[in-house]
């Protein structure tokens, strides 16, 4: 199934970034799918990432309900953080015009947009890393997540879309009408693919999040309201980030 952009109401390009868990887009053609890296390499930017654990267990997740916790601060998980970097999608990859932008941080404070804690509050215990482009039209985001096992990042995945369940939620605490959810694992493949339209006051949004065992993949592509039709394809973009990531 085609992702089509929807022309949904919008107010402020940055609060969506502040509450979504995917990019943002903006440009006038489509995106150029890069080779895919040797097969070595590509093991190399999943596999054991994740520094083996303290003794101490790593903290459990917290319930829909509990408090926020700060993301895990681990030298190991920066260094695996910094190993996975490479594998992101540069400006040039996603389409003619783009720079990049400022990578975006995890923040537990950020809610889920319909409410409640988010993925990063729930589950702090991964190795997190992200890479923005931007155009004057709009601005595409890219999010990796790898968790210590292919349960909990099964977990995170299922909180994130709880996140996104409703019709009308709130991204920094503006009004914002999310569309259902499409499931797009026959044009992904990978073990779960979803993807969603968002829009608010002055702006338009296709999120996808894609999960292939331990790791999650969040693709945003944000443009001004209407000017999803100019972008990228979300669904080229996740396409070709998930190649060159997982090959």
């Amino acid at each position: 199934m085609r992702l089509l952009p929807a022309v949904l109401s919008a107010a402020v390009l940055g609060a969506v970034l502040a509450a979504g868990a995917c990019g943002t887009a903006s440009a006038g053609s489509r995106v150029d799918t890069p080779a895919p890296a040797a097969p070595a390499a590509e093991r190399a930017a999943t596999q054991d990432v994740l520094p083996q654990p303290a003794p101490v267990a790593p903290p459990r997740p917290v319930s829909s309900g509990g408090a926020s916790r700060a993301p895990v601060a681990d030298p190991g998980m920066d260094a695996a953080a910094d190993g996975l970097r490479p594998f992101l999608l540069t400006p040039a990859e996603i389409g003619p015009g783009f720079t990049a932008g400022e990578e975006p941080r995890p923040d537990p404070a950020t809610p889920a947009l319909c409410g409640g804690p988010g993925v990063v509050a729930q589950f702090p215990y991964a190795v997190r890393v992200g890479a923005a482009a931007e155009r004057p039209d709009g601005l595409v985001q890219e999010t990796v997540s790898v968790y210590g096992d292919e349960a909990s990042a099964a977990e995170a995945y299922r909180a994130s879309i709880t996140g996104m369940s409703c019709s009308q939620g709130h991204v920094d605490g503006r009004p914002a009408a999310i569309a259902p959810a499409e499931d797009l694992r026959a044009d992904l493949g990978h073990d779960e693919a979803t993807g969603w339209r968002v829009g608010g006051e002055g702006f338009d949004v296709v999120m996808i999040a894609v999960r292939d065992g331990e790791v999650l993949m969040n693709f945003t592509v944000l443009a001004p309201e209407d000017g999803l039709a100019t972008l990228p394809d979300p669904l080229t973009i996740a396409q070709a980030g998930s190649q060159k990531l997982l090959g």
